[in-house]
């Protein structure tokens, strides 16, 4: 008896040894089958989209001012001075244009006075005409033989009348008209004659192109005036990034480490078209203006331009690299009780580094980022260590 029980009980212990051993085993290939990834958390969040772009500094308010082809009399500014608006920059040696507007007066009134004479002229001749048409009417019916004949003295000398012709009344209103014309003309020329050039608003002298002794050149400008507290950024844009930007948007604008606020104020109406390495290149303005005061910012200079074109407020999100995109589906794989499980999802507005999730996920759910064609259903996952390879989302 004591030597079956001896039996009974190594066999057990035998049993327990291979069930141990096959036990770890199968473990051990469980484990080793486990595909290490990395994961995220959907939370809800704001979805940022930018359009980011290269734009040059401008001034908002630029004028150039032209000068006529006059001697240059004095130069008042040079490049760097600060103006004020109202402010001489350059005065001209001009003609003096007194005296041909007083000849063109005196010619003026003079035609007048002779088309009012010949219009009076003819206003006399007109009442004696009629003065002897009476007469010799009232003579007409008399029968006396003495009035006969004084009826026709009457006659002879109305018929000798010579009326002012309509020609001459107009030859008199056409003199009265090239008087003015020629008046109107002397007065314009004077008024149009550039003795000097004024500021027409506050800012700094960026470029003088004329010396004082010297012919001024009405090729190119005088004097530039910029105002340098005001500036805005240009950026041409290519077909599709133009139909993203509206008025209003806001703006970061980067200069090296240094960010300003901008605002999208002007989009040109229509595209200009240029030739460039690559052949025709249409493109759209867009000018951003700078909403901050006393920058480091330079005119002609480039900054980065990263322009809001989307932003959704308390949404579902993900970072991007957790979606996988095959045609018109898009999917992510959630990890529930250690194995991959994939979802198909419908997304909203998409930034660089984050996607808004509509429908098929919801805020807590684990993600795996950058999911391999390893993965399907059912595939099991080692989810990483606290501070290992997971990622949170702010």
């Amino acid at each position: 008896m004591k030597k079956g029980l001896k039996i009974a009980v190594g066999l057990l212990v035998l049993a327990a040894v291979v069930f141990g051993f096959y036990s770890y085993r199968a473990a051990t290939v469980r484990k080793n089958s486990q595909l290490d990834v990395k994961t995220a958390k959907a939370t809800v969040g704001d979805v940022v989209a930018y359009l980011s772009v290269s734009a040059t500094i401008e001034s908002q308010n630029k004028k150039d001012y032209y000068a006529p082809q006059a001697k240059v009399k004095r130069v008042y500014v040079k490049v760097g001075d600060k103006v004020k608006k109202g402010d001489v920059l350059v005065t001209f040696e001009t003609q003096d244009y007194s005296f041909p507007i007083e000849q063109a007066q005196i010619q003026y009134e003079n035609a007048v006075l002779q088309r009012d004479e010949l219009y009076a002229q003819k206003k006399d001749i007109e009442d004696k005409i009629k003065q002897l048409d009476t007469q010799i009417s009232s003579l007409e019916k008399s029968n006396n033989p003495e009035d006969k004949a004084k009826l026709e003295s009457l006659k002879q000398q109305r018929d000798n009348i010579q009326p002012v012709s309509e020609e001459k009344i107009k030859q008199a209103e056409n003199s009265v008209k090239l008087a003015k014309l020629s008046l109107d003309n002397a007065k314009k020329a004077a008024a149009q004659a550039q003795d000097k050039i004024t500021a027409d608003f506050s800012g700094v002298v960026t470029a003088v192109n004329v010396v004082e002794g010297a012919m001024a050149n009405s090729m190119q400008p005088a004097v530039t005036v910029q105002d340098l507290s005001n500036l805005k950024a240009v950026a041409k844009l290519g077909r599709f990034d133009a139909s993203k930007v509206s008025l209003g948007q806001k703006v970061v604008l980067r200069n090296g480490k240094k960010t300003y606020s901008g605002e999208v104020t002007f989009i040109e109406p229509v595209a200009t078209t240029t030739m460039s390495a690559s052949g025709q290149e249409s493109t759209v303005g867009v000018e951003i203006k700078v909403l901050d005061k006393n920058t480091d910012l330079k005119v002609g200079f480039d900054v980065d331009a990263d322009i809001q074109i989307g932003r959704k407020t308390g949404v579902v999100k993900i970072p991007v690299e957790a979606i996988r995109q095959e045609k018109d589906r898009s999917s992510v794989f959630v990890v529930e009780q250690g194995q991959a499980k994939e979802k198909e999802v419908t997304t909203g507005l998409w930034s660089d580094n984050e996607v808004e999730i509509v429908s098929g996920l919801s805020a807590g759910e684990t993600v795996i980022l950058n999911p391999s064609l390893k993965i399907t259903n059912g595939t099991p996952i080692r989810l990483p260590l606290a501070g290992g390879l997971g990622r949170r989302m702010r």
